[in-house]
């Protein structure tokens, strides 16, 4: 990795584009965005959204997703680089990004907030290998998607209102993160704005069962992980694959192919396994897992616990002996905080602590 660059803090009125670097949704859910944009719109920014789809094909999906990168890190004005959504398809634009080395020295001289998870691990591990800090948090949809509450009390304990403070948070506050963030309440049930893009009813939210340490004890290190079933894949590109030393690796996992269940326990498993088998926690400081969806009960929550207290304290790793830490909101579940790459954070079950412990933006 080249010199760690730190993206100035997001300033009022300031501009913030929004890409689409892997799913294509813009131009299918257009009342969805609206919502999107003027959520952003209303905490003072302006918003432009950068998109020349829809798409005939594979080639010139990849040549639209280029062009959008490229201009949304050309412009000066803009401050923030938000992806809508993830997908799957984001590798396809590695290869391109790689080699041209011309966008790689605009993104170096233009650096902006980058926004975004899912497939977006991809984005973020690619401009990471440039060395610039971006944020692992909420996307357009589903998440500032969903309808705003009216009423203020509503709004500030809705998923939507945490999501929002903590992501604006991250990008507006040069001071450090510290503490981060635990919700009262999730929503168990899938988006509604991929089935019914027009409703405005909110997500039924219920009681967070909160952190669990699967393993105790203390830990400092530099944070660096995404989406597990990305991350596996990602592990073969070795231009942008980061040295694990001393991380903290934070990891969460998607929904299943049916978009409205928990990954099966088989593919976490065997996500796991792989990243382990890539030398991803020889020597890791520690592991925060997010939330996973689908996994509601505490039998559910137990199998999951159960694979990665199998991978890390029995066997091989076990006498590695870093904290683990289980249950955190962040990735595929509704509401999530904002996590930044690179940034030095700490672990400690004694005092059930995972803080962010340095600033994340420069002013």
């Amino acid at each position: 990795m080249s010199q760690a660059i730190i993206p100035r803090a997001l300033q009022p009125g300031a501009k913030i584009a929004l890409i689409s670097p892997s799913a294509r949704l813009n131009h299918e859910l257009p009342a969805a965005l609206a919502r999107g944009v003027q959520l952003i719109s209303s905490q003072g920014y302006e918003v432009v959204e950068i998109y020349h789809g829809p798409d005939s094909g594979i080639q010139s999906s990849i040549a639209n997703r280029l062009a959008e990168l490229r201009a949304a890190f050309s412009d000066p004005s803009v401050a923030v680089v938000w992806a809508t959504i993830g997908g799957s398809t984001f590798t396809e634009l590695l290869p391109a990004l790689l080699a041209d080395t011309e966008l790689h020295d605009t993104i170096r001289a233009n650096p902006k907030i980058v926004v975004g998870y899912s497939d977006i691990t991809g984005l973020h591990w690619f401009l990471y290998s440039l060395g610039l800090r971006t944020f692992y948090g909420p996307g357009i949809f589903p998440e500032l998607a969903e309808p705003r509450a009216a009423d203020h009390d509503k709004y500030e304990a809705s998923a939507l209102g945490f999501c929002v403070k903590h992501v604006f948070r991250a990008m507006t506050d040069p001071t450090p993160i510290g503490a981060i963030a635990r919700s009262p309440t999730y929503a168990p049930d899938p988006a509604r704005v991929f089935t019914d893009p027009d409703s405005t009813e909110p997500p039924r939210l219920v009681a967070n069962p909160g952190w669990t340490w699967l393993r105790g004890g203390q830990a400092q290190g530099r944070l660096f992980g995404g989406c597990l079933t990305v991350m596996a894949r990602l592990g073969g590109v070795r231009a942008i694959a980061p040295d694990w030393k001393g991380r903290i690796v934070f990891l969460e996992t998607a929904l299943a192919d049916d978009n409205q269940t928990g990954n099966p326990i088989y593919r976490v498993q065997a996500g796991v396994a792989d990243l382990i088998a890539q030398g991803v926690f020889e020597e890791a400081a520690g592991l925060v897992v997010g939330r996973p969806f689908g996994y509601d009960s505490a039998e559910m929550r137990e199998s999951y616990m159960r694979v990665i207290r199998e991978h890390f304290c029995e066997g091989r790793l076990a006498p590695n002996g870093f904290p683990i830490l289980f249950g955190v909101d962040f990735g595929h579940t509704t509401p999530m905080v904002t996590l930044p790459y690179d940034a030095l954070a700490v672990l400690d079950s004694a005092k059930d602590e995972f803080a962010v412990i340095e600033s994340v933006v420069r002013t």
